[in-house]
């Protein structure tokens, strides 16, 4: 198993060659661990009720609020963007999250036009910071952003994103990232100090994106606390895992780092999403969630590398496997395929202190899925 995942990375970069410890090492009794509390479910909001105008569904990131002690959630919806206001009581048999309210994000003039959130990520002080895919498939192409605003929506700015993650705009797509594949994670370190991004897939320049035989490299982009603002600073390579093996051949299939979430300035954790549907009658899909533990400490500031591919000597950010869904015990059978889990935010502490971590399914709003909320104990040991 290390030996095929040291080769995949290999050949993502295609020559690379990347120093990678393996993926799935056994924990060191300094790595993090999860320990499942309950799920819990948000119903779709009725007929009648006061937020049925908002289209509630598609959460894709999670932050929380650490003046109002409310979960912020980012629907990935395009127009109208919005964010919605979650009470969570983690005293309650079984624990709630209870949808409150929402709030739209400004869009120009001034604000950018147009928003792919996928993430979002807020500071002691309320900053709010939200993450944008951009839009890759139509002509001009829209590049990815990070976008500021204060915790009451006004627009604020936007953060400088590095050339070699902007498509260009129009023509072959040789450079940076790829369409729906690009800004897809944002957390922001406890002490504000910095705030970290990163790619779903590998930058056009740098590979191929992951598939059954091999897995491919991200980014992760630091940015540095600088005069009120934040600026980016440094970059380092993520390895993507490879697919994993289907009972059906797939036709559609992804494999990708989808959230962050920072313990401090140099360890996160990663949750990767694999998923893949099969065509013709049956269409049959799975979805594959797991945790990392990742240290960025050692790992090889690529930001003066436009491209990573045939590069020699790159050390890359070092996983740990924290958590698969698959292995979790006590997760309701209802819970079809693991749903497509993409967001991982803190949430209140327990009475005892101890941190905790939620995880949100993005629904699609598809009468199939659901808005699922899952709740972790973050055992830092």
């Amino acid at each position: 198993m290390r030996a095929h995942l040291a080769c995949a990375v290999a050949l993502a970069l295609s020559g690379c060659t990347a120093h990678r410890p393996p993926a799935q090492a056994p924990a060191r009794a300094s790595e993090p661990a999860l320990e499942f509390l309950g799920e819990f479910v948000v119903e779709p909001v009725p007929a009648g009720h006061r937020l049925e105008t908002a289209r509630f569904g598609g959460i894709s990131g999670l932050t929380l609020d650490l003046t109002t002690g409310e979960l912020l959630g980012i629907c990935d919806e395009g127009a109208p963007n919005r964010v919605f206001v979650f009470r969570t009581d983690l005293a309650a048999r079984p624990f709630r999250v209870d949808l409150k309210s929402y709030f739209p994000l400004p869009l120009g003039p001034g604000a950018p036009e147009r928003l792919d959130p996928e993430a979002l990520a807020m500071t002691r002080a309320g900053r709010l910071f939200v993450a944008s895919e951009g839009f890759g498939r139509a002509e001009p192409r829209v590049p990815p952003a990070i976008v500021e605003f204060t915790r009451r929506a006004d627009y604020v700015g936007r953060l400088a994103v590095p050339s070699k993650f902007i498509p260009p705009a129009t023509g072959p797509l040789i450079h940076g990232v790829r369409a729906n594949e690009a800004f897809e994670s944002l957390t922001v370190t406890p002490d504000d100090q910095r705030l970290f991004t990163g790619t779903e897939t590998a930058l056009v320049q740098d590979g191929e994106p992951a598939d059954a035989q091999h897995g491919t490299v991200a980014r992760i982009l630091e940015y540095q606390a600088s005069g009120g603002s934040f600026e980016p600073r440094r970059e380092f390579g993520y390895p993507v895992d490879p697919m994993p093996a289907t009972s059906f051949t797939p036709s559609i299939f992804i494999s990708g780092l989808v959230e962050l979430l920072a313990l401090d300035g140099t360890e996160l954790l990663s949750l990767e999403r694999a998923y893949a549907e099969e065509s013709g009658g049956q269409r049959r899909n799975t979805n594959r969630i797991r945790i990392f533990h990742t240290s960025l400490a050692g790992a090889t500031d690529v930001s003066s590398f436009d491209s990573l591919r045939g590069r020699r000597g790159v050390t890359l950010a070092r996983k740990t496997l924290v958590l698969d869904l698959a292995d979790v015990l006590g997760l309701s059978p209802a819970l079809p395929g693991l749903e497509n889990f993409e967001g991982m935010g803190f949430g209140p502490p327990l009475p005892d202190g101890s941190r905790t971590i939620l995880l949100v399914s993005d629904d699609n709003f598809s009468q199939r899925q659901r808005t699922t909320f899952l709740l972790f104990r973050l055992r830092e040991r």
